[in-house]
């Protein structure tokens, strides 16, 4: 079931993310983020324009997906948003990240936006697979941008139109 997050969800909200950064070169983070920063993050989430939708199994996140404000203040972009999501690494494989993105599609043509963005790092192929199976076309990169533990990737940005 797809929902809207909740306070009560960040706690699972942060462990999913922080299964990413763990892993290294999913995220631009190298340290696990805290459960304040996690509070902070979420109170720029108006979720009614902004939201941050949850995947629940048996009540409990297990996935989640956020739609953001793409270049945030910049009036001319404000039809563009960024769609980040996070699956919890014990549900890889389950289709959760194709339900989030097709609900988060749903909701922002619904809500008006022209284009929605998704900037990651290059190599993240099973993310960069969901991309192309929506539809989202690589829009530019950032050659060697990310440096992690002596690796150097991309920052890729990737669209689609809706």
């Amino acid at each position: 079931m797809i929902t809207k997050a909740r306070l009560e969800y960040l706690p699972a909200i942060n462990e999913i993310y922080n299964q990413a950064v763990a892993e290294g070169l999913k995220t631009a983070h190298t340290n696990p983020t805290s459960l304040e920063e996690r509070r902070d993050w979420f109170k720029k989430y108006p979720c009614d324009r902004y939201p941050v939708f949850v995947y629940l199994t048996d009540q409990k996140p297990a996935g989640w997906l956020s739609v953001s404000p793409y270049r945030f203040g910049r009036e001319a972009l404000d039809t563009v948003v960024e769609v980040s999501y996070y699956i919890d690494y014990n549900h890889h494989g389950k289709g959760i990240a194709s339900q989030l993105m097709d609900h988060a599609i749903d909701f922002c043509s619904q809500s008006k936006y022209r284009i929605l963005v998704a900037i990651l790092i290059s190599g993240n192929e099973p993310s960069i697979g969901l991309l192309k199976k929506f539809g989202f076309q690589e829009g530019g990169r950032i050659p060697g941008a990310i440096q992690y533990q002596g690796e150097v990737r991309d920052h890729l940005y990737m669209y689609k139109l809706l």
